[in-house]
């Protein structure tokens, strides 16, 4: 990877993971004016999901990360930060969304 792609995404990870976090709640809402019938999930349990399933991702993304930045011969000492607010967050933050969608998708389907 090279340093402007490395800068690109440990610019883009952190803003990529405060818009995940802004719209779970939009999210949520949506899910609870869904018709009947579908599972109902308090908005704990909710956050507490979409949580579990950010902090799996931020930790592949921080491992796949830190080991495509620091793989070169020539990768700084500082090659980890890449994973660690880049490729972390950014997955962090699609796991987040996903899992907002489809919770969205799956209770407006509920038969």
């Amino acid at each position: 990877m090279n340093d402007g792609g490395r800068r690109h995404v440990v610019l883009i990870g952190p803003i990529a993971l405060l818009a995940a976090v802004v719209l779970l709640p939009v999210f949520y809402m949506t899910y609870r004016r869904a018709p009947e019938p579908k599972r109902q999930l308090s908005a704990v349990r909710y956050v507490a999901l979409a949580f579990l399933a950010g902090a799996l991702a931020y930790v592949v993304g921080t491992t796949v990360g830190i080991l495509a930045a620091c793989s070169s011969a020539n990768a700084g000492n500082l090659c980890g930060l890449t994973g660690v607010f880049g490729v972390g967050p950014v997955l962090a933050a699609d796991a987040i969304t996903t899992h907002g969608y489809l919770s969205t998708r799956n209770a407006r389907r509920a038969p």
